[in-house]
């Protein structure tokens, strides 16, 4: 590789310093949605074991995205590879465009500091292209994801039509060779094609009613969405932190639909992540698709509440959750208990953006 200098000044980001493990989102969340893209970017498994390698060896507190590891560092970390096999996965992830060579003249990785000038020299792998397309890497995994999820239910479908046709007719080769190419991998364009080959395609499936089907600018509280349980609670917590909502009386309109306005409002954060407006609430329920996995919400957790608690209303906890996920020791396992779990009784995500709301009108305030 050509040699290249990387001049750069030392209070490039002058903001808050960056943390391998405490940033948004931390680098297990990284790891995780690059594991579900990389059908989209061509990534395997061993490469992204290196990326997280590298991860690993970015500093607590730093202002830059510049791995210094050595090879050798870099081969005990992934448990002995060899040198060769290291160069091969940072060439793969720098023409996916992951990562940035910055090679010195003896290809050592270093920093070199000019206080006179206040610039930074630095050698190493530069992961800053990683960091800055993240909101389109959550996009392409919560794409791969869905198109698992549909997957699964024509796989389903097919081996409920393929029973169909062998109890008309036993003796149906198409049914019961359908059987043997379920044993393989499929992707959807193999399962709509199987489907739509079979005596009986057409198997009856209950309708949803999916809220988000019908695009509208407020957000409705139907108690029909979900079962409520009402008891008295004293106070919500946050994992063992105890960063919590403040239970106080509320007034009568708390539960009253949400709008757009009001949702951008409260959560600056989510909004920041979008890559185009969020004008509909179909936006809004896309949206936070894509940021669930970012901040360590599994697809599982997601279709629960978003099951209990209807489209419109778990999207919206997720944009929520996204405001103060810094908080919070376990994400995932908060939004459990609040949506499907112990603390979902009472749970009102109205409530939680207003309360947002608040505090944003309102900043000396304690959530």
């Amino acid at each position: 590789m050509a040699f290249k200098q990387a001049t750069a000044p030392c209070g490039l980001r002058t903001g808050e310093l960056l943390s391998a493990d405490n940033s948004i989102p931390e680098r297990h969340i990284i790891v995780a949605t690059l594991r579900n893209a990389a059908p989209r970017l061509g990534l395997s498994a061993s490469v992204i074991s290196t990326l997280d390698a590298m991860l690993s060896c970015l500093a607590p507190k730093r202002n830059h995205h510049t791995v210094f590891a050595s090879n050798a560092t870099l081969t005990f970390r992934r448990n002995g590879i060899s040198d060769r096999t290291i160069r091969r996965h940072a060439a793969t992830l720098q023409e996916i465009g992951l990562l940035v060579r910055h090679d010195s003249a003896n290809r050592k990785r270093f920093t070199k500091r000019s206080s006179h000038e206040g610039k930074a020299l630095r050698f190493g792998f530069d992961l800053s292209p990683l960091f800055d397309r993240l909101h389109e890497l959550a996009a392409l995994a919560a794409e791969v994801m869905q198109e698992r999820e549909q997957v699964d239910y024509l796989r389903a479908k097919i081996r409920a039509a393929a029973n169909a046709c062998l109890a008309e007719n036993p003796n149906d080769e198409r049914a019961l060779n359908t059987f043997r190419i379920l044993r393989r991998k499929l992707s959807l364009e193999d399962c709509e094609r199987i489907l739509s080959e079979l005596a009986i395609s057409e198997i009856a499936a209950e309708s949803t009613n999916d809220p988000s089907s019908s695009l509208t600018t407020t957000m409705t509280a139907n108690d029909g969405q979900f079962v409520r349980h009402h008891h008295k609670s004293n106070k919500e917590l946050i994992d063992k932190e105890k960063v919590a909502l403040k239970n106080e009386k509320l007034s009568p309109t708390s539960d009253a639909p949400i709008s757009i306005p009001e949702l951008l409002f409260a959560c600056p954060v989510a909004a920041e992540f979008s890559l185009k407006g969020i004008e509909t609430m179909h936006d809004v329920v896309s949206h936070a698709r894509t940021l669930a996995p970012m901040i360590g919400i599994t697809s599982q957790s997601y279709e629960a509440a978003h099951k209990r608690l209807g489209a419109l209303r778990a999207a919206a906890t997720v944009w929520a959750i996204m405001q103060f996920h810094d908080r919070i020791r376990a994400v995932g396992a908060y939004f459990r208990s609040i949506t499907t779990g112990s603390k979902s009784a009472d749970f009102s995500p109205e409530r939680l953006i207003r309360r947002l709301a608040t505090a944003q009108s309102y900043p000396s305030m304690n959530l």
